[in-house]
């Protein structure tokens, strides 16, 4: 068999190249026209039209220090969202999770008489955040295009009050009792640089706690590549953060420190639906020790 060469590949990828740079890449788009490749589409949804998505995840995750000689954690999550383009430059989007299973993981000690005990603050499968996202377009252009985003993530509280005989009684909380612990903005920004490749960034910018007052300025930098139309891979990493608490005091982290890789392949074999498959780890810097995979579909009308 006569080996592959550069130059075949490419002669190969033309037609895809060429009716990618046939594509309209300004929008308002009508619903029946809305892009299938990743890289045309507008970040709103046109208006009328509605996303949902259902989404099943693995998150293994390590406690630094322990809790209880609890070392980690393995979760099974389901989570679901729903956006509608309510006009051509604005995008609402809700969603919440729900937990499926639950296993620690480590050396665990119990008292005599004591039973094994769930450490979470909320046995209920419910993840008791409900974070609602209001998007705009604000800029769409055949080489840039760029959105506000405005995420508000209401929590449900939730508290329990273990007791562990000689080990005392230790109460678990899922945040501080506020209904709206942070307020989140971002500028997720695309730079097309070709018909088959951009970069991103500006997906996570801000965010600020409505408890202590601790303000971060995330730096997330990210690639995505098109080798064909129905299919899309994306590589996204936080390359910095800076932070400042309520007190002034100033906090920097950089990719060494707490880097994070996601990684995400989106395939659209047929107009209206998607399958997306994503793995995550949430800090590089620390090891390989917590990572994280999903699965999704996303179908539009």
């Amino acid at each position: 068999m006569r080996p592959i060469t550069w130059l075949s590949l490419a002669l190969a990828l033309l037609p895809v190249v060429a009716a990618a740079s046939d594509a309209r890449l300004v929008g308002p788009f009508p619903k029946d026209e809305y892009p299938t490749a990743l890289i045309d589409r507008p970040l709103t949804l046109p208006a009328g039209m509605i996303e949902g998505e259902l989404g099943g995840s693995f998150v293994s995750g390590t406690f630094d220090p322990p809790i209880l000689e609890v070392t980690g954690a393995d979760e099974w999550l389901l989570d679901v969202a729903l956006r509608v383009g309510v006009t051509d430059r604005i995008q609402v989007e809700v969603g919440t999770a729900f937990s499926l299973d639950y296993r620690e993981k480590g050396r665990v000690f119990y008292p005599p008489g004591v039973p094994e005990t769930d450490i979470r603050p909320s046995k209920t499968s419910w993840q008791r955040v409900v974070p609602l996202r209001l998007a705009g377009l604000a800029l769409d252009t055949e080489t840039l295009d760029t959105a506000v985003t405005l995420t508000l993530p209401f929590t449900a509280h939730a508290e329990r009050t273990l007791s562990f005989g000689r080990g005392g009684v230790h109460r678990f909380r899922n945040g501080d009792g506020r209904v709206l612990p942070a307020v989140e903005l971002a500028l997720p920004t695309r730079w097309r640089l070709a018909d088959w490749v951009w970069l991103r960034a500006g997906e996570n910018l801000f965010a600020v706690t409505t408890g202590d007052v601790v303000a971060s300025f995330a730096f997330d930098l990210g690639v995505g590549v098109q080798p064909h139309p129905i299919f899309a891979v994306t590589l996204d990493t936080r390359i910095a953060e800076i932070g400042f608490d309520g007190d002034g005091e100033e906090f920097s982290q950089t990719l060494a420190d707490v880097g994070t890789i996601d990684l995400e392949g989106t395939l659209a074999p047929f107009p209206g639906f998607d399958l997306v498959g994503s793995l995550g780890l949430p800090d590089v810097g620390a090891g390989f020790d917590d990572w994280l995979t999903r699965i999704a579909i996303r179908v539009r009308i």
